[in-house]
């Protein structure tokens, strides 16, 4: 079963041709001859080798990620399904894949639909092509080139908040983006010069909705704590009193015992019921914080026996 479902990956993936990745060419017959251990490290030169069509470049990562599982490398392949669907947001695996070779997928599919996929945007203007990163959850554009005439024109460095500038030619087939290696991403379409406003005035990313950010969590957290520690602090002071009041019996009323316990039991439960929500808002406010933020851990759903579970996805 396993060794059928990493040949359907190969079957799935782009025919080789004859200025194929020669790498690539060789980890595809390490699996078809189920070689994973010489399939993983073919796979790592192929990806390092550079110069990979976008179709070749998801290869490697579906390739690699089916290899990873094989050999017991969840998290590794996991890794690389999530490139592959920042790239590819439609992948799938192939409708017989187990349940086990299948989550590594499934959690990565929960991670990207928390973070997106990769977005540029390239207008025409002033003789050059501008172009700018729209998201990138998984950093992974390095830079950007232009194919004119079926060849690549020198690369440019690109990352988030800082465009490139390139060479706009009549003659201009594409613009695709590159990854450190010089592998290509996704090609990006040109607007057209007249429907494209300067780059300065476009917002470097949209705006999260209101229950998406953690302030919306965070501001009334720290009121509704502000309120408990003040409750607490008065029921503290009536429960004195009253003790007060009842080691001088003879010199008080019954009332004034009595209001002083009412005081200081209407107080503690408001104590407690503030801080538990301030205590569940902060909670909510962080995994908000985790979720939204790239460069950070994240909280993503995993299979797990009998159901599913939340899992904290990141390195510490």
């Amino acid at each position: 079963m396993i060794r059928a479902v990493v040949l359907a990956c190969v079957l799935c993936a782009t025919t080789a041709r004859a200025d194929d990745n020669t790498s690539l060419v060789a980890a595809r017959r390490a699996v078809e001859d189920v070689r994973y251990d010489d399939a993983r490290r073919l796979l790592v030169e192929a990806l390092r080798r550079g110069a990979n069509t976008a179709a070749q470049l998801r290869e490697i990562y579906r390739l690699s990620a089916a290899t990873a599982q094989v050999l017991g490398q969840s998290d590794l392949a996991e890794q690389y399904y999530r490139r592959l669907l920042a790239l590819d947001p439609d992948a799938t695996l192939p409708a017989d894949t187990s349940p086990k070779l299948r989550a590594p997928f499934v959690a990565a599919q929960a991670y990207m639909a928390a973070q997106g996929r990769l977005v540029l945007r390239a207008a025409r203007r002033s003789g050059k092509v501008e172009v700018s990163i729209v998201s990138d959850p998984l950093h992974m554009v390095a830079g950007v080139t232009a194919i004119v005439d079926g060849e690549r024109l020198p690369t440019a460095p690109l990352s988030t908040g800082r465009p490139a500038a390139l060479s706009s030619p009549a003659a201009l087939d594409e613009v695709v983006a590159l990854d450190e290696y010089g592998n290509a991403l996704l090609p990006v379409a040109v607007e057209p010069a007249a429907a494209s406003p300067p780059l300065a005035d476009e917002p470097r990313a949209a705006r999260a909705p209101l229950l998406r950010r953690w302030p919306t969590f965070a501001i009334p957290a720290a009121g509704l704590a502000a309120v408990g520690v003040g409750l607490a602090i008065d029921a503290q002071r009536a429960q004195g009193r009253l003790d007060d009041i009842l080691a001088a019996d003879t010199a008080h009323f019954f009332d004034e015992a009595e209001r002083e316990r009412t005081h200081y039991r209407r107080s503690a439960i408001l104590a407690d019921v503030s801080l538990g929500l301030a205590g569940a808002l902060a909670v909510t406010s962080v995994l908000v914080y985790l979720q939204r933020s790239p460069s950070r851990p994240a909280v993503t759903a995993r299979l797990a026996p009998g159901g599913g579970a939340l899992a904290l996805l990141g390195t510490f």
